[in-house]
């Protein structure tokens, strides 16, 4: 006769959270990419709450070490990025990148390095295509970013 296995016995506090932070997550990612295709910015609260989200994923997924890496590489991307853009518009005179797409990278790379920074790069050779294709000196970035980020995270889950 088979035992009967309790939720309880099956996961853990940490995987119930992961699992309820990775839909938020997702939903939130879904909420930036429609923010920035109607408004050309995502608000510092939708960063904020990807960020809780990203953190608990992080802290749920990784053991200490790991995370220490991820945490290292978000930073120091991001931090490279924040620094291109600072010379860029200093150089330019207008932006290029959207402070709110490197925010919200940081967050993606919290919950996947991998994948967030291949979406990152699709996302950015997706946009250049798209705004040759459409005549257009700029276009916002998160519909090609958020897109494939959620694209390549389920393959990866799949």
């Amino acid at each position: 006769m088979p035992v009967a296995v309790s939720f309880a016995d099956e996961y853990s506090a940490c995987d119930v959270l992961a699992g309820a932070a990775l839909l938020c997550f997702f939903a939130l990612v879904v909420a930036a990419i429609a923010f920035d295709a109607r408004e050309r910015r995502v608000p510092n609260g939708l960063v904020l709450a990807m960020l809780a989200c990203g953190v608990v994923l992080a802290w749920c997924r990784y053991d200490a070490a790991a995370r220490g890496v991820v945490f290292g590489a978000a930073l120091t991307v991001c931090a490279t990025l924040v620094a291109a853009e600072v010379l860029w518009r200093r150089w330019r005179g207008h932006a290029g990148l959207g402070m709110g797409d490197i925010k919200v990278l940081f967050c993606m790379m919290l919950v996947h390095p991998v994948v967030a920074v291949s979406s990152f790069a699709l996302g950015l050779l997706a946009l250049a295509v798209a705004a040759v294709a459409m005549r257009r000196q700029s276009l916002p970035l998160m519909p090609f970013f958020g897109t494939a980020f959620l694209i390549f995270w389920i393959a990866a889950m799949l």
